[in-house]
C-alpha cells in the first residue's frame, strides 16, 4: 500500500489516505482495480476512558473488500492491544 499521513496529532490521531500498490518494493501505477479505492482513508484515534486507552479505528473500504477487512481487522487489532499491554 502506498499511501501517505494526512493529518497527525502526536499520541492521539493519526489519518491515512491510500493511494496505490506497491509490489516488490516497487510502486505500481494506478489502474481501473487501483482507481476504485484510490484515496481511501484509514484513521485512527486514541482517548482515555477512566483510566482506559481505547483505540478507535475508522476506513473507508470499497464493498468487495468489507468481508476481508472484517476478519483481518480484528487479528490486527487484537495484536495491538497485546503488544500495548506487554511490560
Amino acid at each position: 500500500m502506498n499511501s501517505i499521513i494526512y493529518k497527525k496529532i502526536d499520541n492521539e490521531y493519526m489519518a491515512f489516505k491510500h493511494w496505490s500498490e506497491i509490489k516488490n518494493f516497487q510502486e505500481m501505477p494506478v489502474d481501473d482495480a487501483t482507481q476504485e479505492w484510490a484515496g481511501a482513508k484509514e484513521m485512527y484515534r486514541l482517548t482515555e476512558d477512566k483510566g482506559i486507552t481505547v483505540l478507535e479505528v475508522k476506513m473507508d473500504s470499497v464493498e468487495k473488500y468489507i468481508d476481508y477487512f472484517k476478519t483481518t481487522w480484528p487479528k490486527a487489532l487484537d495484536l495491538v492491544k497485546k503488544l500495548s499491554e506487554e511490560k
